[in-house]
């Protein structure tokens, strides 16, 4: 490991102008070089759900609120890439587990797409969850649907 370090700053050393870093936890290659950027920050449209879904819990009438009520039943999603690496294959036999040892029939809505995606639906009918697949979705369309 100390020797690929060494050829890693080396490399970086002598063939860049500049290291750019998007995590200042990654490890230093080469100091005089490095530059540590947030390229992703917040998207304005984020800021404006948070705004509106505040005011919508505030309000008065969200007790009747079929999603955002205190009695409502709890909505899960999982939004992402559909890789097995991602976790899917754990998620569906935790859920699996869940209903066989607690009698806890849990639904999720999966919004995403990715090479995994036709196994990963196979997969969650084969053990008869409730987990429809949606395809991509923007985060922003969840906010007023899923808590």
């Amino acid at each position: 490991a100390p020797a690929m370090r060494l050829l890693c700053s080396w490399m970086c050393r002598a063939h860049c102008h500049r290291v750019i870093k998007l995590s200042g936890t990654l490890d230093v290659v080469a100091p005089e070089k490095e530059l540590v950027e947030n390229v992703h920050g917040v998207r304005e449209d984020f800021l404006e759900v948070a705004a509106k879904l505040r005011d919508k819990v505030l309000a008065a009438d969200h007790v009747k609120d079929p999603i955002f009520a205190s009695d409502s039943p709890p909505t899960v999603y999982f939004i992402g890439k559909m890789l097995w690496s991602k976790g899917l294959g754990s998620l569906m036999e935790l859920l699996k587990y869940a209903e066989e040892s607690a009698d806890l029939n849990v639904k999720v809505d999966m919004y995403g797409s990715g090479p995994d995606q036709g196994a990963a639906t196979a997969k969650a009918k084969s053990l008869e969850l409730d987990m429809p697949f949606h395809g991509p979705v923007d985060h922003v369309e969840l906010g007023s649907t899923h808590k």
